[in-house]
């Protein structure tokens, strides 16, 4: 399995994940032109794409006129019942598209999207609708191999742990830097907003991808740092960050990737 962060930020978000045959986009933030070129330079057309999974409803993750896009070429659009209403009720082509394969509801959090299995777990987001990470796993012929993708929580809830636990990739956001934000021009509601049911700190990041490790029987390929703030961070603050606290858990040979506002990272590619 690969995995690609074609982008990640406040201006938009939007994950690849690809096997040898098809391919899954975790959230369309960015416009389909930009998501289309980027698929082209792994080899990949909007063709490939099983299925698009939506972790919440905020416009930095769903891009309208790429959803619409998206549902004409027939690629069928996931998330749990309550973020599908959200979608039916904010946008007139999914509403169209209520009761009909093009909209496909993550019941009792799963669902399979081609050769993909989805399992689907509530986070902490004042996002009208709920806002969910995702356990990615794909059969291979050494077993089965597995991406979590967890982005926008203003805190780790009990169970989001276990969930990610076993991974082989993990994608995580690591959104600022808490002195950074505490000394940023942005406004009180703002900062305590995004403590508290906004996004995590380096910090809060360290110590929840610690605690995966901790559950785990395998240390992850690599951690991907999401959602990165261009005010309130940096890419290098991130990095050194996680580093930090993976090599006191002794995971020193975790890889630790960076991604960009507005350009792909490295694709990270896994196996048994």
């Amino acid at each position: 399995m690969h995995v690609r962060v074609l982008g990640s930020s406040s201006a938009g978000n939007c994950t690849v994940l690809w096997d040898d045959h098809r391919a899954l986009l975790i959230d369309i933030g960015f416009s389909a032109r930009y998501i289309s070129r980027h698929l082209r330079t792994v080899g990949l057309t909007l063709r490939d794409v099983a299925g698009v999974v939506i972790t919440h409803m905020h416009g930095d993750h769903v891009h309208p006129f790429t959803l619409s896009s998206l549902m004409a070429l027939g690629i069928p659009i996931y998330a749990p019942y309550a973020v599908l209403e959200v979608l039916c009720d904010q946008f007139r082509d999914a509403r169209k598209a209520r009761g009909t394969p093009r909209l496909r509801p993550i019941a009792s959090g799963h669902a399979d999207v081609g050769p993909f299995a989805v399992d689907a777990c509530p986070v902490p987001h004042d996002a009208p609708g709920g806002c969910f990470a995702y356990a990615v796993s794909a059969e291979t012929l050494s077993g089965t191999a597995k991406a979590t993708i967890a982005t926008d929580l203003g805190y780790v809830p009990e169970g989001l742990t276990a969930h990610c636990a076993d991974s082989h990739v993990l994608v995580v956001e690591s959104n600022h830097d808490a002195e950074m934000l505490e000394t940023s021009r942005r406004p009180l509601w703002l900062k305590e907003r995004i403590r508290t049911i906004g996004h995590l700190s380096n910090d809060q990041s360290g110590r929840f991808v610690r605690d995966i490790l901790s559950a785990s029987r395998f240390h992850p390929e690599a951690v991907v740092l999401a959602h990165v703030s261009k005010e309130c961070n940096t890419n290098a603050r991130a990095v050194a960050s996680m580093q930090k606290n993976l090599q006191e858990h002794g995971a020193h040979a975790v890889r630790v990737v960076e991604t960009f506002r507005n350009a792909p990272n490295e694709t990270v590619s896994f196996c048994m």
